[in-house]
C-alpha cells in the first residue's frame, strides 16, 4: 500500500516561494520579530535588529573563510547558545553566510561534541561566552562569540558565498545515547517547501513560543514558520517554561504554540491555564485522549489542536517510481 501511495503520488506539485531558508525571513522592518522574557525582564527584536545583528555575525563567519582560504560550499557550523535572541540571530547569520547550522546539545558530554565537530569538519563554533568551556580543548576549531556581535558589525562586510537551494541548510544529529550520534542533513530545498506547504494549512497567529530545544529539529519550524509569517517569536529560557508552562503562556500573551502530547498533557493540561491560545500544534508522539478530548472540538467549543509531523521526517523521504 505504501508503494501505490508513493506512485500515486509521483509528480508532487512544487509550491511557489523562496527556495533558501533564509530568504523566507519576512524582510528588515520595524515589527517585532523576537520577544525574550528572562527572570522577569524583556527585551525586543525588531525584524531590522534582527536582519543586522545576523549581517554582524554573518561578516564574521564569511571574514573566517577567507582569511583561512578555504570557502566550502559544504561548510556546517555547530552551534552551543541557550535558547534565546542570540541562538536565533546565529542560525539567520549562518544562513546568510552561505553555511549549513548544527544545533549541538547544551548538556552533552565533551566526547560527544567532540565526535560531532569532528564528524562534521567543522571549522569553528558559534557559543555563547558562558559555554565556552563545553567546547573540547583539543579540538581545533574557531570559537565565534557571539555575545560579541557588536564588534563583527564594524569588521567590514565580505561577500558571502551564495547556497543553492540543494545546498544543506541544517544538519541534526541524535543524542547519541544509544550509541554513535547520527547525523541528517536537510537541504533549503527541502526546508522551505515544508514550511510553504505549514502556511497553506495552519491557521494566522500572533505570537509563537519556540518550546523545542534547539537539537530536537522542531524548533526549526518554530522559528522560521512565525519569522516567515511576520509574527512575533516567544523567547523564553527552558527551566523557566518547564517549571510553569501556563504562567508563560499567559503572561507572554502567547496565541500559538507546539508540544509533544505529554507536555500538552503534564503542563498545559487545560485550555483555560492559556486563555488567549488559539492554536496547538502537537508532534513527536501519538494522540492521547487526554489531550484530543481538552483541546479537541466539540458542539459549543471550538478546536484549537493540529497533528503535526516533524521537519526533518516529512522533508528527508524520496521515492522514485
Amino acid at each position: 500500500m505504501d508503494t501505490e501511495l508513493s506512485v500515486l503520488n509521483a509528480n508532487p506539485t512544487r509550491i511557489p516561494g523562496p527556495n533558501l531558508l533564509h530568504h523566507l525571513i519576512t524582510p528588515s522592518c520595524e515589527l517585532p520579530a523576537i520577544d525574550h522574557l528572562s527572570r522577569g525582564q524583556t527585551t525586543l527584536y525588531s525584524y531590522r535588529q534582527l536582519h543586522d545583528a545576523a549581517d554582524a555575525i554573518a561578516n564574521r563567519i564569511s571574514n573566517h573563510c577567507a582569511f583561512t582560504g578555504r570557502p566550502r560550499p559544504d561548510l556546517v557550523v555547530p552551534v552551543l547558545i541557550h535558547q534565546s535572541p542570540l541562538l536565533y540571530v546565529s542560525l539567520l547569520a549562518i544562513l546568510k553566510a552561505g553555511g549549513a547550522f548544527c544545533p549541538l546539545y547544551i548538556d552533552a558530554p565533551p566526547e560527544r561534541i567532540r565526535f560531532i565537530l569532528n564528524d562534521v569538519s567543522a571549522e569553528m563554533v558559534l557559543v555563547s561566552d558562558d559555554l565556552v568551556p563545553r567546547i573540547p580543548s583539543d579540538v581545533d576549531v574557531e570559537l565565534i562569540r557571539v555575545d560579541r556581535m557588536d564588534a563583527y558589525a564594524c569588521a567590514g562586510a565580505p561577500d558571502h558565498r551564495k547556497p543553492t537551494p540543494e545546498d544543506l541548510a541544517y544538519v541534526m544529529y541524535t543524542s547519541g545515547s544509544t550509541g554513535t550520534p547520527k547525523g541528517v542533513g536537510i537541504s533549503h530545498s527541502a526546508a522551505t517547501q515544508a514550511l510553504l506547504a505549514h502556511h497553506r494549512h495552519i491557521p494566522s497567529f500572533s505570537r509563537f513560543l519556540q518550546f523545542a530545544a534547539p537539537t530536537f529539529d522542531v524548533s526549526v519550524f518554530e522559528i522560521f514558520f512565525p519569522l516567515f509569517r511576520g509574527s512575533t517569536l516567544i523567547s523564553v529560557p527552558r527551566e523557566e517554561m518547564l517549571d510553569d508552562l501556563p504562567m508563560v503562556l499567559r503572561n507572554m500573551h502567547i496565541d500559538a504554540c507546539e508540544l509533544t502530547p505529554t507536555v500538552a498533557g503534564s503542563l498545559l493540561r487545560k485550555r483555560e491555564h492559556a486563555p488567549k491560545l488559539k492554536l496547538l500544534l502537537t508532534i513527536g508522539e501519538m494522540l492521547n485522549s487526554l489531550v484530543v478530548n481538552e483541546f479537541g472540538g466539540c458542539p459549543g467549543k471550538e478546536s484549537v489542536l493540529w497533528a503535526m509531523y516533524g521537519p526533518t521526517e516529512a522533508t528527508i523521504h524520496w521515492y522514485d517510481a
